[in-house]
């Protein structure tokens, strides 16, 4: 099996790298333009989230083509192959398929079990398929990696009570304000999903003094329509912080929108009370110079891990059965590969004894007078005399493992044996 994925995430990569990764269309087109160049990269399907950028891929000379989608990869975040190697996880074959089977299901995910990172999976797949980027080994993994995630959802209480990364971030936020939130003037820089999670948690807090403001009125309207917040127009930025107890930052901007020079003005004015800001943006929505400012309390994506870890303790046993459920759909798709791999064997073998099949009896019919009843007979005993003499082989073929799964190699090597035993 020819399957890798590469990329950083979380686990590796601090948000200050991840946020000079590109948008997931950008390195699209750069892989377009590697698949002009290397026919050998036949499928491919970019995830992009807060927390992980990742490209799969399907490619006749794996290694060789990770290496080339790492350096496409370094080019396009405008990074040096050096800067980037460090921070690079990489799978390939069977680890490849475990993983993006644990991604879909929230087990690689920073807060355990959260619900959002399979419809990024699927918003990432959609994307491939629309581009013409998915094949037929991708469709059929990406399906299995559905159902692995359904099955964890369904079998499992993983997602039981579950947060999601803007969940953490209001928990985090409770922790520095260290008092109800019902008492805090908080502001949601943003519109989007990200915000939207983050103004409905706060609303479960009981959080009353709410205020959204994006760059897109519309959005912002209907956020605050949703969660009962009053809405200020972006030019209204500086008044908004000013009367702030708690920023929670969720825009896609590209660059901050928090940075020394419009918060100076802001905290300048403030005396003791200090302002709180959980920035969840990737690229980060506030400047890192920010953190400098005496007044400004600055937290980022990568500081939830002190608000997640009690729930991932608490899910400890649940992401045991998960990843049980895991290994059991890693193992079925280990076995349909095993029958894909070995696909032209088995079908070349059956080709071959029923072309042998038919030309000898084609020859004993043209040398004997059988009427129709005797014809049919020696047809069907014929037939079934090769379906007998093939069911073994073929059995044995068909659970022989390709490249990549548990069986040995003596076992595939019986498999070329009898490709080269029936000259096929």
């Amino acid at each position: 099996m020819d399957f890798f994925i590469i990329g950083v995430s979380h686990h590796r990569a601090p948000v200050s790298l991840r946020e000079k990764l590109p948008p997931p269309e950008a390195l699209e087109e750069a892989l377009r333009t590697l698949q002009d160049r290397n026919a050998d990269l036949a499928e491919s399907l970019v995830l992009s989230t807060c927390n992980r950028f990742e490209v799969l891929a399907v490619s006749g000379q794996p290694e060789a083509a990770a290496k080339a989608a790492s350096k496409t990869l370094a080019r396009a975040a405008g990074l040096s192959l050096a800067e980037l190697k460090p921070c690079l996880h990489q799978y390939f074959g069977l680890e490849a398929v475990r993983h993006i089977f644990r991604v879909s299901a929230s087990l690689d995910s920073q807060v355990l079990g959260e619900p959002q990172i399979l419809g990024q999976v699927k918003a990432a797949f959609r994307e491939s398929v629309h581009r013409g980027r998915a094949g037929a080994f991708l469709h059929k993994l990406m399906h299995r990696a559905f159902r692995t995630a359904k099955r964890v959802r369904g079998e499992t209480h993983l997602a039981g009570g579950a947060v999601s990364v803007a969940g953490a971030a209001v928990a985090l936020a409770r922790n520095l304000w260290g008092r109800d939130l019902a008492q805090a003037r908080i502001v949601i820089l943003g519109a989007g999903p990200m915000a939207a999670l983050a103004a409905n948690n706060l609303k479960k807090r009981a959080a009353a003094d709410l205020t959204v403001l994006s760059r897109t009125p519309a959005r912002a309207e209907g956020l605050a329509a949703k969660s009962g917040a009053a809405v200020r127009p972006w030019s209204e930025l500086s008044t908004a912080l000013a009367r702030a107890d708690l920023v929670i930052a969720a825009t896609g901007a590209r660059s901050p929108v928090l940075t020394a020079e419009n918060l100076q003005p802001v905290l300048s004015g403030r005396l003791t009370r200090p302002l709180f800001i959980i920035d969840i943006g990737v690229p980060r929505n506030a400047a890192h110079d920010v953190k400098r400012l005496p007044g400004a309390v600055l937290r980022n994506i990568d500081d939830l891990n002190e608000a997640v870890w009690e729930s991932r303790l608490n899910r400890a046993e649940e992401a045991l059965a998960a990843e049980a459920l895991v290994k059991e759909e890693v193992d079925k798709f280990s076995r349909w590969l095993a029958r894909q791999a070995h696909q032209p064997t088995l079908a070349a073998l059956t080709r071959k004894a029923e072309t042998i099949r038919r030309l000898e009896l084609k020859k004993t019919l043209s040398q004997y007078d059988f009427d129709s009843d005797q014809r049919a007979a020696l047809e069907v005993m014929t037939a079934a005399l090769v379906r007998r003499l093939l069911h073994d082989p073929l059995i044995f073929i068909k659970n022989s493992s390709p490249a990549g799964g548990g069986c040995s190699e003596s076992r595939r090597d019986c498999v070329l044996s009898i490709r080269r035993a029936f000259n096929l």
